[in-house]
């Protein structure tokens, strides 16, 4: 979102970026569900207190069980009844500028919230324990900057049948392997585009190689890594391949998957930028082909760009779950506990210049004489909020190079994206992700149902403990009359955390007024993006998605959203 200060008139209500500003408090202030303090024995008072609790949890479980679904609003009551028009202002360095907008038919606003949905509905792979997995997305940058890749590796276990010949399938999926990738592009789509096609294959070309027996090496070296990869020499590898596929020697394949990937995205423009002055030093310029310079500016979009990008990777086979992220993009796992509680499993940290740990891990890698202008203002040098991210070269390439493929862009009349004016000691921004590794099963007993993982657009809007409860209250009523958010955690209750929370530390769902909707999405992504954007608030839904232009950019962000679905029964 952008930091300006928003006012908006009286058709547009405040709950449009009610979390547009994250809330950030420390472990210890974070309210728990109950302020009531536990009993040192049972009494009569404590008696009939549980006696009331739970002759009220009956009676919402009830309510909620048995209310009818909403009707359905006829398309276009909300302008017959706010007018077909509405206009808000905007407060810039400029003053108060007004716009104003027609207002969509609720038949319009459902078509926009689902022209985009994917996924797959069944995966119908035994022994795999993912069963569905679903993706939406809804633009605001106009093209939509968001990205995502979803792919299953099957790699098969036949019998032979010896009476027709036929190889008979026997639990087909239990060695499958599942790549989720989320990838939010900024500065332009061009990175983000690229990665949409090259992340998955990559990592699963590493993966291939551990598979093999072929470890990561103890540290990256970029271009050298890649030669020694290439060299024959290297290829006659003597471990044994089963005991290289290890949860540690994974992280570290996926860490280098990516970093390795962003090295040639970073390092291509400049290999393009020395071809360019030997070529026009030699005068090797032909009329009919490219210039080297059209050539440069053309092939280093995804390296001026940048993206934050996050995968997840299902092991069918060893029951483990890994999460990789480089920026501010965030996963969330669902458990259930024995007891049919939920409980809420953050299993990213959100990786920016407001979160201290990133800030200290930045300013540990420059000189102290940098200490000052690593980060300024909650961001790297001053720019980027993400502090780990694809491309963004302008943050890893020395000056001398930066200002010189800038004045390639110049030269064909393109904008460039300008040299950050304290690089020093590049790269200042990071591709190494933080990886996060889970077995799919547990000793508590606890059942892990699905996870969610999602651009920052969907975060700006709701917290890790509100999606998860979104979610385990879609799967027992996907229709439903709207729901105050102030029952959500009575009727879902979650467990309290008993360990720090990874950065934002949000508030608790413990909201006042408003509610959730309930429209009967059949993708799960959707239902999250529908409440994240104005929960049952139709009007300011409407609204929303009604504004055009960079006005919309304003208001809310891009938003791409991937739900992954687990069942026991295949663990």
């Amino acid at each position: 979102m952008s930091s300006r200060l928003l006012s908006r008139s009286t058709l547009i209500r405040p709950e449009l970026i009610s979390r547009s500003i994250r809330p950030v408090q420390s472990v210890n202030a974070v309210r728990s569900y109950s302020t009531s303090p536990n009993p040192s024995s049972p009494n009569l008072r404590t008696t009939a207190f549980l006696s009331v609790a739970l002759l009220t949890s009956a009676y919402l479980v009830y309510r909620y069980e048995t209310s009818p679904t909403s009707p359905a609003t006829e398309d276009g009551s909300l302008n017959a009844i706010y007018g077909e028009k509405f206009d808000i202002r905007i407060r810039g360095s400029r003053g108060v500028r007004s716009y104003e907008f027609n207002r969509k038919s609720e038949k319009e606003v459902e078509r926009i919230l689902k022209e985009n949905e994917s996924g797959e509905k069944d995966v119908g792979r035994k022994g795999n324990p993912v069963i569905r997995w679903d993706t939406n997305w809804v633009g605001s940058n106009e093209p939509c900057e968001d990205r995502f890749a979803s792919n299953l590796i099957p790699r098969k276990s036949t019998s032979s049948n010896a009476n027709d010949g036929s190889d008979i399938q026997s639990d087909e999926g239990k060695k499958d392997l599942l790549l989720f990738s989320i990838i939010d592009g900024h500065a332009g789509d061009a990175t983000s585009r690229l990665l949409k096609e090259t992340l998955n294959p990559v990592i699963a070309i590493s993966l291939a190689g551990l598979q093999a027996g072929f470890l990561p090496p103890a540290e990256s070296t970029g271009w050298k890594y890649w030669t020694e990869k290439l060299n024959p020499t290297s290829w006659f590898y003597s471990g044994k391949a089963e005991s290289a596929w290890k949860p540690e020697n994974v992280t570290k394949t996926l860490q280098y998957a990516f970093t390795q990937l962003d090295d040639h995205i970073c390092q291509s423009p400049i290999r393009l930028l020395n071809e360019m002055r030997s070529a026009s030093s030699a005068n090797l310029v032909s009329s009919d082909k490219p210039t080297p310079r059209e050539t440069l500016v053309a092939l280093s979009q995804p390296a001026t760009a940048g993206a934050c990008a996050m995968t997840t990777l299902v092991d069918s086979e060893n029951q483990d779950l890994y999460v990789a992220l480089v920026g501010d993009c965030r996963a969330v796992a669902g458990w259930q506990t024995a007891d049919g509680k939920w409980r809420c499993d953050a299993l990213t940290e959100d990786q920016m210049g407001e979160n201290l740990k990133e800030v200290e891990r930045v300013r540990k890698e420059h000189p102290h004489s940098e200490r000052d202008t690593v980060i300024k203002n909650g961001r790297v040098q001053g720019g980027l909020q993400p502090t780990r991210a694809m491309g963004d070269a302008v943050y890893k390439w020395p000056t001398e190079q930066g200002n010189a493929i800038a004045k390639a862009y110049k030269e064909e009349n393109v904008k460039p994206r300008p040299v950050r004016p304290w690089n020093f000691t590049p790269p200042y921004v990071s591709a190494k992700p933080e990886v996060t590794y889970r077995k799919l099963t547990n000793d508590k007993g606890d059942k892990l149902k699905f996870v969610i993982m999602a651009t920052d657009g969907l975060w700006d809007r709701l917290t890790s403990e509100e999606s998860v409860l979104l979610l385990a209250s879609y799967l027992s009523h996907s229709t439903h009359p709207d729901i105050p958010k102030t029952q959500l955690p009575k009727l879902f209750p979650l467990v309290q955390p008993t360990e720090e929370r990874p950065y934002p530390v949000q508030e608790l769902p413990q909201p006042t007024g408003a509610s959730w909707a309930y429209e009967g999405d059949s993708n799960a992504a959707t239902h999250l993006i529908r409440n994240s954007l104005a929960g049952a608030n139709r009007k300011n839904m409407a609204e929303l998605l009604s504004m055009t232009g960079e006005v919309t950019r304003e208001m809310r962000d891009d938003v791409t959203c991937t739900v992954i679905f687990f069942d026991d029964a295949n663990r």
